[in-house]
């Protein structure tokens, strides 16, 4: 039994008992109709007394003698006015071209279908059975067995003269039944049933008539050659279907017209012929099994075996669609039945309130219908329970309309427990199925709600970046601390979107937020970083977070940010005191006052040293080196940067106080300050520890730098020597200035050309490209130098000339010689000055 109770999503959900796995109706074998066509009519003015079926036709025999040839639909083919009087019974051959019929009348009449072969036997007393041979269309023998209530079974074979009449059996009343098949005939009489064998003219068998069973005329015997058995007793027929072993398997009871006022003997029983390879082994194969005919005087009733779609229908009928899903899944019915099957399965689990069961079968059950896809998306949001269906919906083969993904999408954003599926549907959905706007109008009024959640700004960022809108993503991306936003602002150019979020970037990666705020320094300016990091509201070191960003920002541009370097001599005091002093070297923008307070709270020396040193202060901060860090090393250092004679005094001073540090003191003066000098100033029976050793060691060090001293003072003279030869010779050197008109003509003179170089070839030349300048006269002919257009030399020591007087006063004054004196490097002669020259000599 099945029991009903809650489920965890709310709804009702049937638990089947695992100890009754039966149902409690079974399902019957056959299935019933009322034989339609003609059949209605024909038996309004008459009644049925007899049937015989055929592979391709029925026959029906009536009261009035009537045998009425019908298809399987009940329409009339053929008519037969046999008989005057009931018709008892039918056979046809196995061919289906004869049929034969007997009737109370006496007689016995064999119609060919097909022809208009008639045969007509009379035999004076009614007769109730006849069987053809089977092969009575086959054969010239014509055989058929013929009885009644004269007792006597006859056996009818035609030969040249006519036919001959045999009497196979008589004595033991009348005969009531007969069948014939192959070479046996099985006939029933008031004794029982016996079976004659044709071929060996034979009676085989006997079966006795079973005690205390009602009388033939009670109730008529039926043979039938195969191995179900049908027979049935009730007020309403039944009919029963039994094995050989007398087990009975079903039992239908027909509502046949006038059931009431018949006996047993009233209804008749036939089958459908079949052919031989449907009945091998004795049964007949899958779907084979023949149809049935039930005859009363008022109604024909055709019962034939359930097939699939009947067991389809019946399983739904009693609300077993599972099963019936599987039926039709495994191949049972058409395969239009599966439409039909699933939309009454997805109904029936919606009323059950199965809605997750209903939604994880759609896939199977709609397929790749999208008209069916659309009305069940409707009707589970008519329902509101769209969010289980969302996972089974088909992006593809098919594909729905916008609208339906949309109202989806939509209804995933209607309660938090929806929004992961949300992220997760948006993200597996391509953005070309919907209209990403409608769904971002839909979503927006919930961000400032308190159903907003992460999975709802991921999936709203998501959205965003579909429809290009990568500010907004951005915006929501650093909310979410999403780790991937760094990449997202290269990717996108989103450098102007970052400076309202400093702070969301700097806790999620404080390294590449310091990188990219500093090279985007112009876009986002430090007065904004600090102050955003200064009135942080997250919870967050924003003070270590500032002293990142001030720190890269110093070391990338150290004028950036300067009104900011006093809040970063605290910084450095708190986070990181061995960049402090670098940083105060460095800057000239802090405050001395206030940046030697935080040194003194933190006990910085040397910071408080080098503060004290820039306040001006020297004696003090020399103070800090000898008191309090003891390092006499670092107060030499810092005394001889100072230039201070007095200074060193009090160094002398200061360290005469404690002996170790005037033997340190001498160790570290060698080349700032005179040993002989400190130890004048040492007091008599002052103890020097390992004064001896140091003075060796002085002493030593003295010699080393006077050695040093002395080598760089020779290399140095010679170095002086050397350059003052090479500026004397540079000196003599002329300077060649080109003329107004060559400048003009694009400076494209060749120096060679000039008459003084002809006679000079090895003097050097330089073109300079700017005129002369100042009173620039000829110191031959006075002439300025822009009167006549012509060339110009110029001497070191400022005496310059036009090229032609300089040729024409150095030949008159014999100037241009060759000497030992005068040789250059080179072994060119030179140019002289004329009138430095004259006045030489």
């Amino acid at each position: 039994m099945a029991s009903d109770h809650p489920s965890e999503n709310g709804a009702d959900e049937r638990e089947e008992d695992g100890d009754e796995e039966e149902e409690e109706e079974e399902e019957p074998r056959l299935k019933y109709q009322r034989f339609g066509g003609n059949v209605p009519s024909l038996l309004s003015t008459d009644a049925a007394s007899s049937i015989a079926i055929a592979e391709r036709m029925v026959a029906l025999g009536t009261h009035d003698g009537t045998v009425h040839i019908l298809d399987f639909q009940g329409n009339q083919v053929k008519e037969f006015a046999a008989h005057t009087a009931t018709v008892n019974d039918l056979c046809f051959d196995v061919e289906g071209e004869y049929i034969g019929s007997c009737s109370d009348d006496g007689s016995v009449v064999i119609n060919g279908l097909f022809s208009e072969e008639r045969l007509r036997f009379e035999y004076h007393r009614p007769m109730k059975t006849i069987t053809l041979d089977p092969d009575y269309s086959r054969k010239s023998s014509r055989r058929f067995v013929a009885g009644g209530l004269a007792g006597q079974l006859f056996l009818n074979t035609k030969n040249w003269l006519g036919y001959n009449k045999q009497v196979l059996h008589d004595g033991e009343g009348s005969i009531h039944a007969a069948k014939w098949r192959t070479s046996l005939i099985a006939w029933a009489n008031d004794a029982g049933v016996k079976v004659y064998d044709m071929a060996n003219n034979q009676c085989i068998t006997f079966i006795e008539r079973a005690r205390g069973s009602p009388r033939p005329e009670l109730l008529l015997p039926h043979l039938v050659w195969q191995k179900t058995l049908m027979q049935g007793t009730a007020q309403r027929p039944e009919v029963r279907i039994v094995t050989w072993k007398n087990e009975e398997l079903a039992t239908d009871a027909l509502p046949v017209h006038g059931y009431e006022h018949y006996k047993a003997k009233d209804y008749v029983l036939v089958h459908a012929p079949f052919t031989g390879s449907s009945y091998a082994g004795g049964q007949w194969a899958a779907g084979d099994e023949p149809l049935y005919y039930i005859v009363s005087p008022k109604d024909v009733v055709v019962a034939r075996p359930r097939d699939a779609e009947d067991h389809v229908s019946w399983l739904l009928q009693h609300g077993w669609h599972e099963k019936a899903l599987a039926a039709v899944e495994a191949g049972q019915g058409q395969t239009g039945l599966l439409d039909e099957v699933g939309s009454r399965y997805l109904d029936h689990l919606i009323v059950e309130r199965k809605y997750a069961e209903a939604a994880s079968l759609c896939p199977k059950l709609l397929r790749g219908s999208a008209s069916a896809w659309e009305r069940w998306v409707f009707h589970f949001a008519h329902l509101r329970q769209l969010p289980v269906l969302v996972p089974y919906m088909p992006t593809e083969n098919p594909r729905l309309r916008d609208t339906v993904y949309e109202v989806a999408l939509v209804a995933l954003a209607t309660h938090p427990s929806f929004h992961q599926l949300l992220l997760s549907t948006v993200k597996s959905w391509p953005a070309t199925l919907y209209s990403t706007s409608t769904v971002i109008s839909a979503i927006k009024p919930q961000l400032n709600t308190s159903s907003m959640t992460d999975s709802l700004k991921e999936a709203l960022a998501e959205l965003y970046i579909m429809g290009t809108q990568y500010e907004k993503a951005f915006s929501l991306y650093a909310d979410l601390m999403k780790p991937e936003i760094f990449d997202f602002v290269e990717k996108h150019s989103l450098h102007d979107a970052i400076q309202d979020k400093v702070v969301q970037l700097m806790m999620l990666d404080s390294k590449r937020a310091v990188s990219l705020l500093v090279q985007y320094r112009d876009m986002v300016s430090p007065s904004e970083v600090v102050g955003q990091l200064l009135h942080a509201r997250q919870k967050c070191d924003n003070r270590f977070f500032l002293h990142l960003y001030l720190h890269s920002l110093f070391d990338i541009d150290s004028k950036v940010g300067k009104e900011f370097h006093d809040l970063q001599v605290e910084l450095y005091a708190d986070y990181e005191p061995r960049m402090l002093l670098p940083f105060l070297h460095s800057s000239h923008h802090y405050k001395l006052e206030k940046a030697y307070e935080i040194c003194v709270k933190k006990d910085l020396l040397r910071e408080q040293a080098f503060i004290l040193a820039r306040m001006g202060n020297a004696k003090r901060a020399l103070a800090v080196y000898i008191n309090k860090l003891e390092d006499i090393a670092e107060a030499v250092d810092f005394v001889s940067t100072q230039h201070d004679d007095d200074l060193w005094e009090e160094l002398i001073k200061q360290c005469l106080q404690k002996p170790e540090m005037v033997g340190i003191l001498l160790e570290h003066t060698v080349g700032n300050l005179d040993p002989l000098y400190i130890v004048s100033m040492v007091p008599g029976g002052f103890e020097i520890p390992r004064l001896r050793d140091r003075l060796v060691k002085i002493i030593t060090d003295y010699r080393t730098e006077t050695s040093l001293r002395h080598g760089c003072n020779v290399i140095l003279k010679a170095d002086c020597v050397n350059l003052l030869i090479k500026y004397y010779k540079e000196a003599r050197h002329a300077i060649y200035l080109g003329s107004m008109e060559e400048e003009t003509r694009g400076k494209r003179v060749n120096v060679a050309s000039a008459p003084i170089i002809e006679r000079a070839t090895n003097t050097r030349v330089m073109v300079v490209k700017s005129r002369t300048r100042g009173n620039g006269r000829c110191c031959l002919c006075f002439d300025p130098f822009s009167i006549q257009n012509v060339n110009v030399v110029v001497f070191f020591c400022c005496h310059a000339y036009h090229v032609p007087c300089l040729q024409d006063g150095s030949d008159s004054v014999g100037i241009v010689s060759q000497s030992d004196d005068d040789n250059d490097d080179d072994g060119g002669s030179r140019m002289r000055c004329v009138l430095c020259t004259t006045a030489s000599g």
